[in-house]
């Protein structure tokens, strides 16, 4: 697949109200060797964005980067050689025992028939997610009957597994979209295949957003009278592209797909479509699907299955694990860079505070949040692994009054250990200028809920990490006078939720991505000015203050004083 240029939107994890103390995955004793030759907190994207690549953050002409629970049903098609297993299709797990695929993907090269599907995997080169994967043997690959190898329709084919899927975070099966009508909405096509013409196969999961094209662009596209395309493009296909992104070679069988809320606002994926073929996978190509409504009848007899809508759904994890909320970020994509306080070794903070990492064994947080209770945080925990790093000390803002002063309102947290920053956990860096100009018109801000489930009303008491889209209003600047004069960051936010449901995350960052590099910058730190998640979103800058913040976590001759309470 490929794409220029996709929007990041930050992560979610779901913590649980007990945490369980986990072995530090992303820290060590052991400085970087250049740890105390650091002379600038400015030399943050070269640092630690040099090359993104190695961190999971793929924005590149090729393709945007899917990660585990965006497309738990995507199945991986596999050929079993000796140098190991070769992936060459995909496709729809949309029945424990069933994946749909491409007819056409029946044999490979040699004329061998794929005998293995991998499933909950979204990286196949590495181990990354192999503890959430399934590798389940193919019984039969049953080809719908009107298929002809020579001829480019009724491509469409069904894969009885082994043994059933599992349902976990990364598996579970998808609903079909039942409407004759193609969706009016953007498509999302996933896929392993290759990130450009005649380059390989790409071994990280691909997510590409595509528009529908009526027939006259496709029947200007793809031209029919051809030995495999003697009558053009029929009913039962449909083509589609981005301009810049399409599917591309090794894409064949997958799924392109959109997703639906059900009554009760969660929502799952309906798979529209099958990957076939296209124009050559550079820019302005097109893409041509089998439409799988067309073949509803064949696949719930093959299946002995039902895919109505209400059955469908009633039984698919897929629409049981997502809960939409308007203006909150769903997609989890890396790095990570938000922490929270923790004031004991178990059990959950009560207090609602997070943080920023900022550095190696720095982070930064509010100074209301460190110095309200009687005892100073002991912990900072990771919501990406949730492990728990002890803090050695904490710095507070000299000009920070408690309950005044609340451009001042930050604080250091020193960590007893130091960052492996090659992982996919990394500082922030900072953003240095008195203005946000940021052109996407967007912040995003750190959130603490209960998160409400209708199936399952056990899960009451689970606790979701939130990071909340707010839009940009007046470059930053308060509309308060006081406000104003207090250098403080002010942006709007109307979402709607179940009444207090959602506490605002003090202490937590306010941050976005710069759009022409794709670097995660932290604007400022969530104020307690800040009423609720509803209501408008007020922060300290962080801009005024990095000389403060650089004196303290460059200066490594020796501590500087604790605050006591």
């Amino acid at each position: 697949m490929k794409t220029i240029v996709l929007f990041w939107l930050l992560v979610e994890i779901n913590l649980q109200w007990q945490i369980r103390i986990v072995k530090a995955q992303h820290f060590t004793n052991t400085p970087p060797s250049d740890y105390y030759h650091r002379k600038s907190l400015a030399d943050c994207p070269s640092r630690f964005y040099a090359n993104r690549d190695r961190y999971n953050t793929k924005f590149v002409y090729s393709g945007e980067r899917a990660f585990r629970g965006e497309f738990q049903h995507m199945a991986a098609v596999g050929w079993t050689t000796a140098k190991g297993v070769e992936y060459l299709c995909g496709g729809t797990l949309i029945a424990p025992k069933f994946v749909l695929t491409a007819a056409h993907c029946s044999i490979n090269s040699d004329g061998k028939q794929p005998d293995t599907v991998r499933l909950g995997d979204t990286d196949l080169s590495s181990t990354e997610d192999d503890e959430f994967a399934q590798q389940i043997k193919i019984r039969t690959f049953k080809k719908h009957p009107q298929y002809r190898p020579s001829q480019k329709y009724f491509d469409i084919a069904l894969i009885e597994l082994e043994e059933s899927a599992k349902n976990s975070e990364a598996v579970c099966s998808a609903c079909l979209w039942l409407e004759k009508k193609v969706p009016s909405e953007t498509l999302n096509a996933v896929g392993f295949g290759a990130l450009g013409f005649a380059e390989k196969l790409s071994p990280t999961l691909q997510k590409a957003k595509l528009a529908v094209f009526n027939n006259s662009h496709c029947s200007d596209r793809i031209p029919s009278g051809s030995r495999s395309l003697p009558r053009g493009l029929l009913e039962e296909q449909f083509c589609a592209g981005g301009g810049t992104m399409d599917t591309c070679e090794g894409d064949s069988g997958g799924p392109i797909q959109t997703e639906r809320p059900d009554a009760d606002h969660s929502e799952g994926p309906l798979i529209v479509g099958v990957v076939l073929f296209g124009t050559p996978c550079t820019e302005g190509s097109t893409g041509v699907y089998t439409r799988v409504v067309s073949y509803r009848d064949w696949i719930q007899n093959e299946t002995n299955k039902s895919f109505s809508y209400l059955d469908c759904v009633r039984n698919s994890e897929c629409f049981h694990r997502k809960i939409v909320t308007i203006g909150i970020s769903y997609p989890p994509t890396l790095p990570v860079f938000r922490v929270t306080l923790h004031w004991f070794e178990s059990g959950y903070s009560q207090y609602h505070c997070g943080a920023t990492l900022i550095d190696y064994r720095f982070a930064i947080t509010s100074a209301s949040c460190v110095s309200a209770h009687s005892l100073l945080p002991g912990y900072i925990m990771s919501t990406l692994s949730q492990e728990k790093i002890a803090v050695e000390n904490v710095y507070i803002h000299p000009e920070y009054r408690n309950g005044d002063r609340p451009e001042n309102d930050i604080a250091l947290v020193k960590l007893a250990m130091y960052l492996i920053a090659e992982k996919e956990l990394l500082p922030a860096c900072l953003w240095r200028d008195s203005e946000i100009k940021e052109q996407s018109g967007k912040l995003y801000y750190a959130a603490d809920t209960r998160e409400f489930w209708i199936r399952d009303p056990s899960q009451l008491n689970n606790r979701q990490q939130l990071t909340i889209e707010s839009n940009l209003t007046d470059n930053g600047r308060c509309t308060d006078p006081l406000q104003q004069r207090r250098n403080l960051l002010c942006s709007s936010n109307k979402i709607t939720l179940i009444p207090s449901v959602c506490q605002m995350e003090y202490g937590g960052p306010i941050s976005n991505i710069a759009t022409n590099r794709f670097l995660p910058y932290l604007y400022g730190v969530v104020s307690n000015l800040s009423t609720g998640c509803g209501e408008d979103l007020v922060g300290t800058r962080i801009d005024p203050h990095i000389g403060w913040l650089e004196s303290i976590v460059l200066d490594h001759t020796h501590d500087r004083l604790i605050f006591t309470p």
